[in-house]
C-alpha cells in the first residue's frame, strides 16, 4: 500500500499484527484417527449360547451381546416400518384405481396401476 491517500479517505487506526517469521510453521500435519477396521454393522454374527458370546462374522472379534441385540431390533423395526408404509401406499393406490372421466363423466380405470 502506498502512503499517499486521497482526501476523501479516512484511516481507521487499525493496527495489524506483525508478520509471522518465515521459519515458523503455521499448519502442522496431523493424522486423522481412522475408523476401526470393522464396525460390526451389517455383518453376520455367531452366537455361542454356552459362553454367552457373540462373534462378528467379518473380523472374528468378540462383540457385546446387548449391542448386537439393539442393532438387530433396530433393523427389524426399520424393516417393519418400511413394510407398513409400502402396504399403506398400495392400499391408497388401490383406492385410486378408478377415476371419473372429465369428458364423458363415466368411471374409468387408471392405466398402469
Amino acid at each position: 500500500m502506498s502512503e499517499e491517500m486521497p482526501d476523501n479517505v479516512r484511516p481507521l487506526g487499525v493496527k495489524f499484527r506483525e508478520r509471522a517469521p518465515d521459519d515458523r510453521v503455521l499448519v502442522e500435519p496431523y493424522e486423522v484417527p481412522g475408523a476401526p477396521t470393522c464396525n460390526h454393522l451389517f455383518a453376520t454374527y455367531t452366537v455361542s449360547e454356552a459362553d454367552a458370546d457373540v462373534t462378528c462374522g467379518r473380523c472374528k472379534g468378540k462383540v457385546n451381546p446387548m449391542w448386537v441385540l439393539v442393532q438387530l431390533a433396530r433393523e427389524d423395526r426399520r424393516m417393519h416400518a418400511t413394510q407398513q408404509a409400502a402396504k399403506r401406499a398400495s392400499e391408497r393406490r388401490a383406492e385410486r384405481s378408478r377415476t371419473k372421466c372429465d369428458h364423458c363423466g363415466r368411471m374409468t380405470r387408471i392405466r398402469g396401476l
